[in-house]
């Protein structure tokens, strides 16, 4: 690797049986304009051919990538704790191995970190894009710290694998997640760093977030939002997070509203409020299923009553 006076960038990338996607999330990192960084990648015990994928790309790149094999699965964040134990940049750089990075997020993000002292997160505007890369929505946040924080207690504003971290404001340099509530860990863990940094978002779309069936983030809906409600109850308790009013209220009507709700009405909602549908989309699927299901019902009727005529 060149010597040079920009800041290095170590980019983490956690990898489970990703083999669909594995080669363009590398890729993206790699057609970086900013160049001075090295990608961690770290397989968590993968049964499908994503090791082979890694291995043909440390092999390509040996000074550019290292590649860290578990025995046994620790789960991403787990995962991500043992490659920042090798990580020797300024800067900690997420990234899921499903996803893509535009060619300027490493520098824009760098830039704003060096001119911004205070500032332990920075993250950027996401596409939405599906298993074969078409975009279908958009996550839009807020820009700066006060209104990032105050959102915090009602959804979480920052798009995790799009952000980058300081990692001198790290309160440990070994480990940066704490391992609590598995696939809700980042948004965790982002409560505990309120208190070492102030946060950002970017205003320019920076990331593509893929949205598909082997998503962690669509399993179980119900079950992560209780993990949600138990995370903001310690942000306050232990981290010393202060939810605004509006924003306490709002947080018991999420809980009033979604406790009684059957799984399936909870995922929709979720796709609503993430924006991956629309609500005049689901309207449309909802109505396009009760059109089947009343056809089908109307036609085993008329059968039953000809057994009698």
């Amino acid at each position: 690797m060149k010597k040079t006076n920009k800041p290095l960038i170590s980019v983490i990338m956690p990898v489970y049986n990703a083999g669909n996607f594995l080669v363009e999330a590398i890729e993206s990192i790699l057609n970086q304009e900013y160049k001075n960084f090295e990608l961690i990648v770290i397989n968590d015990n993968s049964n499908d051919n994503s090791g082979e994928v890694i291995e043909s790309y440390r092999n390509k790149y040996p000074r550019k990538i290292k590649y860290i094999k578990l025995p046994k699965r620790l789960g991403a964040f787990g995962a991500a704790n043992i490659g920042l134990q090798y990580a020797q940049g300024e800067f900690i750089a997420p990234m899921d191995s499903d996803d893509v990075s535009h060619p300027q997020r490493f520098d824009k993000e760098v830039n704003y970190l060096i001119e911004n002292k205070e500032i332990i997160v920075v993250g950027s505007q996401a596409k939405l894009i599906d298993k074969n890369g078409l975009v279908i929505g958009q996550k839009v946040f807020p820009l700066h710290h006060k209104d990032i924080y105050r959102s915090f207690f009602e959804v979480q504003p920052i798009v995790h694998p799009s952000c980058m971290i300081r990692k001198s404001l790290l309160p440990s340099k070994n480990k940066l997640y704490l391992n609590k509530y598995k696939v809700n860990d980042d948004y965790y863990t982002l409560f505990s760093l309120f208190k070492y940094g102030k946060f950002a978002n970017l205003s320019e779309f920076l990331f593509n977030y893929r949205i598909h069936a082997n998503n962690s983030s669509l399993q179980k809906i119900k079950q992560k939002f209780f993990n949600t409600v138990k995370i903001r109850i310690e942000a306050v308790s232990k981290f010393g997070y202060r939810p605004s009013f509006i924003g306490f209220l709002k947080f018991l009507l999420q809980i009033l509203i979604i406790t009684p709700m059957p799984e399936k009405m909870v995922f929709y909602c979720f796709l609503i409020i993430k924006g991956i549908i629309t609500p005049k989309e689901l309207l449309s699927k909802v109505t396009r299923h009760a059109y089947l299901f009343y056809s089908k019902t109307k036609k085993y009727s008329y059968s039953f009553l000809r057994l009698f005529v």
